[in-house]
């Protein structure tokens, strides 16, 4: 595998994950499939659609056929905020992987963009996700695209792909190939008591929290009889949100035993189909802790392909682009690994 070469203005996780995510994100606000910043490839022709996931959850998504027989559908999954219109990365990801002969699919997982206008549900951190995303891959397949699947997913999109690995073998489906994670939230106890130990990382919390607030004020708007009252004045931390949100739904006694019990971390070890798992060092996002935990219980799993770098930040891995391919290191990455499931 190529190895990942950060430019030295990016050898800091903490200035990349912030400048990569702005620059790129607000300019796929502003242009949209016209970005300037986006790989020079043509848009992706999109289909709206509306999936139902477990418990015939309603989802809102997208997807896109291959002309001709695709090599296999990826299903792609954002992060803890955003939505699909706004979801740079898994944009630019679709329309490399649409070029080089997958179908895809893009979704609004629960609680998320035009699905929590569709359903009330919340969000599960993957705990009920997982089972959403092998039940996209299936209607997906009766659409027209590959029955083949290959769930991708960033952030806290790659622990819900970890729980779809998961979901697919308690379930029987031999669809799903395996999977592949960039920089995946593997346990948010650890993560969220270690953001707020500094200034920055409390920065860093806020701003999700921005984004969870706009959450709660759509539930409001279309479901507001969920909401409890004065809720917005109460959530500060993203631990509070799943607090009101969350827990009660499922059915969790607590915020910790929720983040426990769907933590990705400890998946790892029984996890039975391939996957591929990018990590960097320099996550400013994540609790070191994390690190040796990931070495030693993917390190004792025959499917995981674990990639450790010592940069990229969160979700960054932009470098230089050369003679052979361009600056998303990751992504490209992606689509290796996806190029030998399909083999």
């Amino acid at each position: 595998m190529k190895p990942y070469e950060a430019p030295w203005f990016f050898k800091n996780g903490l200035v990349q994950t912030i400048l990569v995510s702005l620059y790129h994100g607000n300019t796929w606000i502003r242009e949209g499939e016209n970005s300037s910043l986006a790989p020079k490839l043509p848009p992706v022709p999109w289909q709206e659609q509306t999936f139902r996931g477990a418990e015939g959850v309603p989802i809102a998504g997208r997807f896109a056929r291959q002309p001709q027989t695709a090599r296999a559908t990826l299903v792609l999954c954002y992060g803890i905020t955003g939505m699909m219109d706004t979801s740079w990365y898994t944009h630019y990801l679709a329309r490399k992987a649409y070029a080089q002969g997958y179908d895809v699919v893009l979704y609004d997982w629960r609680g998320h963009g035009r699905t929590a206008q569709l359903s009330p549900v919340p969000p599960s951190d993957g705990w009920r996700d997982g089972e959403d995303i092998v039940c996209i891959a299936r209607q997906a397949h009766v659409l027209g695209c590959a029955r083949h699947a290959i769930p991708v997913g960033f952030s806290l999109g790659g622990q819900l792909v970890l729980w779809s690995l998961k979901a697919a073998v308690d379930l029987g489906e031999t669809a799903i190939l395996g999977a592949c994670t960039i920089c995946p939230n593997l346990q948010s106890t650890w993560s969220l008591d270690n953001l707020r130990t500094t200034l920055v990382g409390r920065t860093l919390e806020a701003a999700l929290v921005k984004d969870l607030r706009c959450e709660v004020k759509r539930r409001l708007q279309y479901y507001p009889e969920t909401v409890p009252p004065g809720i917005l004045e109460r959530v500060n931390y993203i631990s509070e949100f799943d607090d009101e949100m969350v827990i009660d739904y499922y059915g969790f006694s607590s915020v910790e035993d929720y983040y426990k019990q769907t933590s990705g971390l400890y998946l790892l070890e029984e996890l039975k189909l391939p996957h591929l798992i990018l990590y960097a060092e320099d996550d400013p996002m994540f609790d070191p802790r994390i690190l040796p935990e990931l070495r030693r219980r993917s390190g004792s799993n025959p499917q995981a392909t674990l990639v450790i770098t010592p940069h990229g930040g969160h979700v960054g891995y932009v470098g230089f682009p050369d003679g052979d391919e361009d600056e998303f290191w990751a992504l490209n990455r992606v689509l290796e690994y996806c190029d030998q499931l399909v083999r």
